[in-house]
């Protein structure tokens, strides 16, 4: 769970005596909380704004001059051409539906399924107890949360509203809407897809049609891997991964991948790969990672691989308490990243 969800959570706590408009936190004071967050992360960290916007991590390993996920990269005719990413399934792993209180508690799983033929991916975001899934639907863009009545009734899940207390959800699948941005409206629905699974929605536009239409194309019968083509087996001592998040938006030009490790003393670290068909480029070697040749930016903490064809492989340390550089370089050197990184049944 990021600063900024903990912001929210204890404005939640502290108004708990009254009515919490959870529309209006989405619509106004959850904007202007993530600019201040990215502000923060940005000076702590030199990390890409672009990501943090996007995925709405903790941090990230940018910066890149043209991020995936973002816009169109890639060879001529590949701009426009998006097409669907499906994360491939974990055989023999249940799925929400039986499981949970697994969701959102392994970074490696994403419990977010989807009807063949049905809603797009954008984007998702595994960790903290909750999963969180960005999908086209007819061409708006519909933010789906999953979490679990643990979550809800203990740490909390930013943006889903409480289970007990004066702000309490029904979870009855009711719609509601506020004024968002430029006054177009941001509507929320909340509901059970499953026992013990807890959903929310939310979409801006004319309309609630689409949530009614990613509600529909929810499936919660499988598990399916979070980090596509990439594995760190590597991690310093005590460290695990926290967090866990794709951006597919431009599949196949582009797309990223972000994970979050830490341990208990507080030490951060996150590795990220970038990839679009077109070539990639970082800085110029000063450093050796084994044999592979490598880059340190000790200004930002950045330690980047240059031999992926078509990638960026990299770490960035945290500003306080962080990893060390030979640290970040095991876990580089550990990762295994996938030969074919355009090829998603190869991974």
């Amino acid at each position: 769970m990021t600063d900024l969800d903990e912001r929210i959570n204890r404005t939640l706590r502290e108004r708990a005596e009254g009515p919490v408009d959870v529309d209006r936190l989405l619509a106004g004071a959850v904007r202007q909380g993530r600019t201040r967050e990215r502000r923060r992360l940005v000076a702590r960290a030199g990390v890409a704004v672009g990501l943090v916007a996007l995925l709405g991590f903790g941090a990230t390993a940018g910066p890149v001059d043209r991020l995936p996920g973002r816009e169109p990269i890639g060879p001529p005719g590949a701009t426009g051409s998006a097409v669907p990413f499906l994360p491939a399934q974990v055989a023999g792993t249940p799925g929400a539906a039986a499981r949970p209180d697994r969701i959102g508690r392994d970074p490696a799983l994403l419990h977010i399924g989807l009807a063949e033929g049905g809603p797009r991916y954008l984007e998702w975001r595994v960790g903290g107890g909750k999963e969180t899934a960005k999908l086209d639907v007819g061409g708006r863009t519909v933010t789906v949360e999953l979490t679990s009545a643990d979550v809800l009734r203990t740490t909390g899940a930013w943006n889903m509203p409480s289970l007990d207390g004066p702000s309490a959800n029904r979870y009855d699948g009711s719609v509601t809407h506020a004024d968002g941005p430029d006054g177009v409206p941001v509507w929320r629905r909340y509901w059970q897809p499953a026992p013990g699974v807890y959903a929310g929605a939310s979409v801006s536009g004319p309309n609630e049609g689409p949530l009614h239409d990613a509600a529909e194309a929810l499936r919660l019968d499988r598990a399916y891997r979070c980090a596509g083509p990439v594995r760190l087996t590597t991690l310093p001592v005590g460290a695990r991964v926290v967090s866990c998040g794709m951006v597919v938006s431009t599949f196949p030009a582009a797309y990223a991948v972000l994970l979050n490790a830490s341990d208990d003393r507080g030490r951060g670290m996150s590795v990220e790969l970038q990839y679009a068909a077109t070539a990639v480029t970082g800085g110029a070697a000063n450093r050796t990672i084994g044999d592979r040749p490598a880059h340190y930016d000790p200004g930002s903490a950045r330690l980047e691989l240059l031999d992926i064809p078509q990638a960026r492989l990299l770490a960035a340390l945290a500003a306080e308490q962080p990893f060390s550089e030979a640290e970040g370089g095991s876990v580089l050197l550990g990762a295994q990243v996938a030969e074919h990184l355009d090829q998603p049944d190869t991974w």
